[in-house]
């Protein structure tokens, strides 16, 4: 005679279970790895580097040496010069009408006689072209590159510092980068949707779960279960190892496929692990309220979604919203952006790390509870 099956055996079982019952559903198993296959896919194909030179077109092309030595200097890397040879060209290149090699986005045409008149003391027009996209604070910046061009340029015609040549005294200024200043190391926009790719595969994976669990209330599955040996914390312990490991095996392969481990593959490992558990209590939550498989979907997707927006932030850097860090998957992608794309350790992501798994710990809690009473109400 046998003796009584242990509670890891029991919750293995079920476990087991759930996942030939995932591997039956047709619609998630051909779901599922197409939508694996279009995330990698679509990942490489984005750009791998960022450009930060600004390409500015002169016309006459030999403003182009002058403009270069007022403006920066040589070989200054921001700012790239293009000479043209006529204005309509400029024009052309700065509306995209022309095949270029490199874009160019702003053009100044300065008129034939621009030495000449600036250094009578003349007044002269200058004409800049600039692209629709191109910013209101970046138009007035070159308008006022220019004025200061003029005056440099009297100067350097004087033999006199153009600084002292100023109409008005410049006072120094010293700039402060607010925050980790990232000119020159921007992360490439391929490198940004990792984090995010990552989330949108787990809350995938959530609501697969949650179809699953809202398939077994529906068939009262839960209680045939509980007429053998297996308790209700079983049966929730079983559901919650189910969806975290198949949140867990789909992330790893997206990011094994996009190369997003690197050296602290074992840190992005545990964030992955947090991840997947926190899907899985989401998805557990979702499949527990729904009443049929269309309510179930509706309440998955209520729940998902929102989730994803803090994974949208790391496209659009600057000031998140204070709603926007009460919400539970902040956290996990803050860390998985500091250690994808910057490289950092643990130290400096341990209180990410604290508060994904704080919330863990309350959805884990709210999901068993609804999902307890749901199961004793069948």
């Amino acid at each position: 005679m046998s003796g009584r099956p242990s509670r890891a055996g029991i919750i293995g079982a079920i476990v087991l279970k759930d996942l030939r019952e995932f591997s039956r559903d047709r619609l998630w198993i051909l779901l599922t790895p197409l939508a694996l296959v279009w995330v990698i896919v679509v990942f490489w194909l984005l750009p791998s580097s960022v450009d930060e030179t600004i390409r500015v077109g002169l016309h006459p092309a030999p403003m182009g040496h002058l403009f270069q030595t007022l403006a920066g200097g040589e070989g200054e890397e921001a700012l790239q010069v293009v000479p043209f040879e006529a204005e309509d060209r400029l024009e052309a290149a700065v509306a995209g009408e022309l095949e270029l090699d490199e874009e160019v986005t702003i053009g100044i045409a300065f008129p034939d006689d621009f030495v000449a008149q600036v250094q009578a003391g003349k007044p002269t027009k200058v004409t800049v072209y600039v692209e629709a996209e191109v910013p209101a604070e970046i138009r007035r910046a070159v308008s006022s590159g220019i004025r200061e061009l003029a005056y440099g340029l009297q100067a350097a015609m004087a033999l006199k510092n153009p600084v002292t040549a100023l109409p008005v005294k410049l006072p120094e200024a010293e700039t402060i980068v607010v925050g980790e200043d990232r000119a020159g190391a921007q992360v490439p926009f391929r490198e940004k949707l990792r984090p995010m790719l990552a989330i949108i595969m787990l809350m995938m994976e959530a609501i697969a779960l949650a179809g699953l669990v809202a398939v077994e209330i529906e068939r009262r599955t839960f209680t045939a279960l509980l007429v053998t040996p297996a308790r209700t914390s079983d049966v929730l312990a079983a559901k919650g190892i189910t969806g975290a490991l198949l949140g867990l095996v789909q992330v790893v392969v997206l990011l094994a496929a996009t190369r997003s481990f690197g050296s602290q593959w074992w840190l992005v490992l545990l964030l992955v692990v947090v991840g997947a558990a926190m899907a899985s209590a989401v998805g557990m939550i979702a499949g527990s309220s729904g009443k049929d498989f269309m309510s179930t979907l509706f309440g998955s997707i209520i729940f998902a979604v929102p989730l994803i927006i803090p994974a949208f932030s790391t496209l659009f850097p600057g000031s998140v919203s204070t709603w926007v860090k009460w919400m539970p998957t902040y956290g996990l992608v803050t860390a998985m952006v500091d250690v994808m794309s910057y490289g950092r350790g643990f130290a400096a992501i341990a209180w990410h790390v604290g508060t994904a798994v704080a919330w863990v710990v309350v959805l884990f809690a709210a999901a068993w509870l609804i999902l307890k009473r749901r199961v004793e109400a069948l």
